[in-house]
């Protein structure tokens, strides 16, 4: 299929049915033979938060379509256009079971399925951090048991709850989760960006009895940042075949990116958080998702147009070292 062209001027963002970009919107069950090689899909639930009292995040995927919209695909840095590029569409937003975590969990991960299997990179955008629990399951079971996955975790909190209150899926247990996968090695784990006080002492039991990587902000602070960074990512792609990343907004200094759903101070800047996206991309994605994206909280978006530079310099990066031009 020929791919979607922008217009080339203004008329992208001024005009037209919002989606990601402006790309065409095609649902999962018409995205096989299509050709697109990256699929953006909206998590609009916030249903299994359980910060109960700072909700919001379900309108995440509006807020970043409306941000994405004041962009256009061709960057003059990478001299590289999405469109051309990606064959990009817009799946529009998961299905959801209202009041129902787990079977929510179910219809997302049978959507970011369909997007893997018509070979698209699936791009979730949140939406509560409960959708990295089918994120992963659905990048695993796509791989197969004798397949490697590698998970990186970017968020000022651990998310390593067991369970929450006996219950196993919410926006707080990703970590581990992602651990109990069949073809997920404790090696190939790395969570970077922790601080603050909400990461509480079970949490820090359970990365340490599952020794997964964690890479605080401290210990970030302390050493050169390219380094670091390299150092904490190179574990995560480290003899894999696929890695699925998981960019929490908190892991953004909260200066930064007030619209989100658990704010905190002392995280990346944004020409750092842009250059993780990056490095992220250079070593190739299989599967993303961002969460925890509040808009109500931000009244001047600027959270989620930080987010959607993320998430483009992921692509531009990704294109340029691993797909053929």
């Amino acid at each position: 299929m020929t791919a979607h062209r922008a217009p080339a001027n203004f008329g992208s963002i001024t005009s037209g049915v919002i989606s990601m970009l402006g790309a065409p919107h095609v649902p999962t069950s018409q995205l096989k033979g299509y050709g697109a090689k990256a699929a953006f899909l909206g998590f609009p639930f916030d249903g299994a938060n359980a910060a109960i009292e700072r909700p919001g995040s379900a309108n995440g995927p509006r807020g970043l379509r409306i941000a994405s919209n004041m962009t256009f695909p061709w960057s003059f840095e990478w001299d590289i256009d999405l469109f051309r590029t990606y064959n990009l569409v817009d799946c529009g937003d998961s299905p959801l079971a209202i009041g129902n975590a787990v079977r929510t969990h179910q219809l997302v991960q049978k959507e970011i399925a369909a997007i893997l299997e018509a070979g698209a990179i699936p791009m979730i955008i949140g939406g509560d951090h409960s959708v990295c629990v089918p994120g992963t399951r659905a990048l695993s079971e796509h791989l197969g048991p004798h397949k490697k996955m590698g998970y990186v975790h970017l968020d000022a909190h651990l998310d390593a709850g067991e369970d929450i209150g006996g219950e196993y899926q919410t926006n707080c247990s990703g970590l581990v989760r992602a651990a109990d996968l069949p073809n997920v090695s404790k090696e190939n784990i790395v969570a970077i960006g922790a601080r603050g006080t909400i990461n509480v002492p079970d949490w820090w039991e359970a990365v340490k009895r599952r020794e997964i990587n964690v890479y605080t902000m401290k210990d970030i602070r302390s050493r050169p940042f390219e380094d670091v960074l390299s150092e904490a990512l190179d574990k995560a792609w480290d003899g894999v075949d696929g890695v699925y990343v998981s960019f929490d907004c908190d892991v953004i200094d909260s200066a930064y990116a007030p619209g989100t759903t658990g704010p905190e101070p002392g995280g990346f800047t944004g020409p750092e958080i842009i250059r993780i996206g990056q490095m992220i991309g250079e070593r190739g994605i299989s599967a993303v998702d961002n969460v925890e994206l509040a808009p109500i909280y931000d009244p001047s978006n600027i959270t989620a147009r930080l987010v959607w530079e993320v998430l483009t310099q992921m692509l531009y990066a990704h294109a340029k070292h691993h797909l053929a031009s």
